[in-house]
């Protein structure tokens, strides 16, 4: 990879309510990166319907631009389409291995998704664990594979040659016939996979996100880990979103790079007004320790987003001395603090930077109070 390209400028100067939105959760929108020649051909041989020569230039761009020296995980949104009946986008968190990754990820997409007008939405999601994991989940898949062959039409044999998982694919209706018998990925994970699976879907429980678990959801084994995910609307599926972690040394990197994408792709039901971006003061620095207290951060996103705050987290960090740090040099003039106690309370402090003077908040009444504030 080249190291001494010019960096860049990817800031945009208009955005629409989507990129807002996006950019509320910490997620920058950004002019994405040329997805070049060696880009496909890294890729060629992946499962195109993920994109990744598009997944490949972003893991390009990180390492060109050496974005690891800044706080990680970069957080992006990138849109691919300027069709104005279909929002195709896309959003990335690069060099975190952290659950909190998915989990913003989903609450960002379904933050959109609510804002275009889409209801009962519902998370499929599924895991495959990471490489320990996989590897024992493929042994035992190729073992069934073999046991059955002389089963599967013409067709399914083809298939399954180039890319054995194609027994999951819910299209093919004989594929249903053995996915009841066939080793689910859920059942060979280890005990960090287990752990990280488990926090997002704490996260859904504690957001009362709609949510089940699809076994079938596998991805491109050759690029995937940890968890994948999709969202519906009565059965429509408006985005999918699955970890790559493996992917940056398949592009020649020497070492693997975490990442995890959203991909969206909503008919839209109205044109998306575009709007100028502005450099606006931070309102509110949101400060968590603990983690009960991370997953009822979430919660309190949501109630500052619907008061219409301007706020920086840090929610993917787990220490706080560097959130205080960095809430000092932020220039908020208030920062909300929630503890183990006081996620156990439901409850956050609000402290003012500049008198000290601090109280403390309900989360449910957190909205209210915010607009008093401000």
């Amino acid at each position: 990879m080249t190291d001494h390209k010019p960096i860049p400028n990817r800031n945009l100067k208009e955005i629409n309510s989507a990129g807002k939105i996006a950019k509320f959760y910490g997620f920058q929108p950004i002019i994405s990166p040329t997805v070049e020649k060696q880009d496909f051909e890294h890729t060629k041989d992946l499962d195109q319907t993920l994109q990744p020569a598009e997944k490949a230039a972003l893991v390009r761009m990180y390492f060109e631009e050496k974005m690891m020296s800044k706080p990680q995980p970069s957080m992006f949104y990138c849109e691919r389409s300027h069709k104005s009946s279909r929002l195709d986008s896309n959003i990335i968190s690069l060099g975190s291995s952290k659950s909190v990754c998915e989990c913003l990820s989903i609450q960002t997409g379904i933050s959109i998704l609510n804002g275009l007008g889409y209801k009962n939405l519902e998370v499929e999601i599924n895991s495959i664990g990471d490489k320990e994991s996989m590897g024992e989940f493929q042994k035992k898949l190729t073992i069934f594979v073999r046991k059955n062959f002389n089963l599967f039409s013409a067709d399914l044999r083809q298939a399954i040659k180039k890319d054995i998982s194609a027994i999951f694919d819910e299209k093919r209706e004989e594929c249903k016939s053995f996915q009841a018998e066939c080793p689910k990925p859920i059942d060979f994970l280890s005990e960090s996979s287990r752990l990280h699976f488990k926090e997002v879907i704490e996260f859904l429980e504690v957001m009362n996100i709609a949510y089940q678990i699809n076994n079938n959801l596998i991805g491109d084994l050759n690029i995937g880990s940890e968890t994948i995910f999709s969202i519906k609307s009565n059965g429509e599926e408006l985005a999918h979103g699955f970890r790559f972690n493996r992917l940056a040394k398949k592009i020649g990197c020497k070492k693997d790079l975490p990442a995890t994408t959203l991909n969206i792709y909503a008919k839209l039901k109205k044109n998306l007004k575009k709007i100028k971006v502005k450099v606006v003061k931070p309102q509110f620095y949101l400060i968590q320790f603990g983690p009960e207290a991370k997953l009822k951060s979430f919660l309190i996103l949501e109630e500052l987003y619907k008061a219409g705050a301007n706020v920086i987290h840090s929610i993917a960090k787990d220490k706080l001395g560097g959130q205080m740090s960095t809430a000092e040099i932020s220039d908020a003039p208030y920062i909300i603090l929630i503890g183990q106690k006081e996620a156990l309370e439901n409850s956050v402090v609000i402290r003012n930077t500049i008198t000290r003077a601090q109280e403390t908040c309900l989360i449910t009444n957190l909205a209210t109070k915010v607009k008093e504030l401000v």
